[in-house]
């Protein structure tokens, strides 16, 4: 008798289905839960002690620290307003991004993009790369990522939203007030909550959802000008000094207890470097894959399978809430270079379900 539970097939309804009870969850718990506020008030405090403690510069540090979340002054007065205004926003962006799922297979693909990208390559971004203004995708298994002290991390989900904005501070050597740029969060799965966490929400009648915050930042776009450029390398240059000096003393703190060591069957462990550009990588590859090719949809109704079609490549069209892709794609295109690793590749399929939820797939 087999004594190993058989693993469930990947299918794109019962993927649409848990992303959307995942983001009810998220959203419900972000607004409602003490323990979360009290969560993310604790991790701004202690990143700002951290940061403050390397660069000497208090005031500098909560400045830099708020402006790649987006936020301009005049900033909260506690941590605590601090992470009630972060989940608050939050939670409504989550609410309104239109919903994408990837196959396992796509998520493989999107890696071996990322893998390939480097911190030049996210200074090419611009607006028009989204393939909505509003979007969170949810992963078809965790990513497990080493973070530079060693500590694993188990990455479910990302979100953006567009246009964004870097408030640039003021007496920092910034030629300019601000950055154009896509606001990025980051999503972990509810290992990050302990049992005593756990006890809390239960108190308030709330369960763990599938998906937590982590981390908000900022991707600036493609500079317009000189002055947005030097702007750009200029933040990039401090943020770099701050994150290395953050990451070389949380790396003497860690103990090794503290690192987690295994094998895991959710696939390879990531390696994230010291400026924090896994999930950037990531979603720019996703964006990219997504931008040359959009497949055409035959909706179906809510609780019934999704009839997907994958498309030939096509001019793109911007994906709003209701709508994927329009028909008549051109005859026998040839394969397209792929700008972001420099290889050719074979056809990417972004496609909704009748409930409104993406699926992207490789058609390769």
């Amino acid at each position: 008798m087999a004594t190993r539970k058989q693993q469930k097939a990947w299918s794109l309804a019962a993927a649409a289905r848990s992303a959307r009870d995942a983001r009810i969850a998220a959203v419900r718990y972000m607004r409602e839960a003490d323990v979360e506020r009290q969560w993310h008030a604790a991790v701004l405090a202690y990143a700002h002690r951290a940061r403050a403690a390397t660069s000497g510069d208090p005031d500098g540090a909560r400045a830099l620290q708020f402006a790649t979340m987006g936020y301009p002054p005049p900033y909260p007065g506690d941590w605590d307003q601090a992470s009630a205004m972060v989940l608050a926003d939050e939670a409504r962006f989550l609410a309104a991004a239109d919903l994408y799922v990837l196959t396992p297979q796509m998520l493989d693909v999107v890696i071996a993009a990322a893998q390939s990208l480097t911190f030049a390559d996210l200074g090419l971004l611009r607006e028009d790369d989204l393939p909505s203004p509003c979007g969170v995708v949810i992963l078809p298994r965790p990513l497990i990522t080493r973070l530079p002290t060693g500590s694993l991390q188990q990455d479910i989900a990302f979100s953006w939203r567009s246009p964004g904005r870097v408030p640039l501070p003021g007496g920092m050597g910034f030629r300019g007030a601000e950055l154009p740029a896509v606001r990025v969060s980051g999503y972990v799965t509810a290992a990050r909550a302990g049992h005593d966490v756990a006890q809390s929400a239960r108190a308030q009648g709330l369960a763990i959802p599938p998906m937590l915050l982590e981390v908000v930042w900022s991707l600036p776009l493609h500079p317009a000008s000189q002055d947005q450029a030097y702007d750009c390398e200029h933040l990039a240059a401090r943020l770099r000094r701050l994150n290395t000096a953050y990451w070389q003393d949380e790396t003497r703190k860690t103990t090794a207890q503290d690192q987690a060591t295994g094998e895991y069957a959710s696939g390879a462990i990531l390696e994230e470097d010291t400026d924090g550009t896994l999930g950037s990588r990531l979603l720019c590859a996703f964006w990219r894959l997504c931008e040359q090719k959009i497949a055409a949809v035959r909706g179906a109704p809510a609780g019934h399978s999704a009839q997907v079609t994958a498309a030939r490549p096509r001019s793109r069209r911007r994906c709003g809430s209701s709508r994927c892709a329009a028909p008549g794609p051109p005859a026998n295109p040839p394969p397209r270079q792929d700008h972001t690793s420099g290889t050719t590749t074979g056809w990417y399929a972004c496609t909704r379900s009748g409930s409104g939820t993406r699926a992207c797939s490789s058609t390769r």
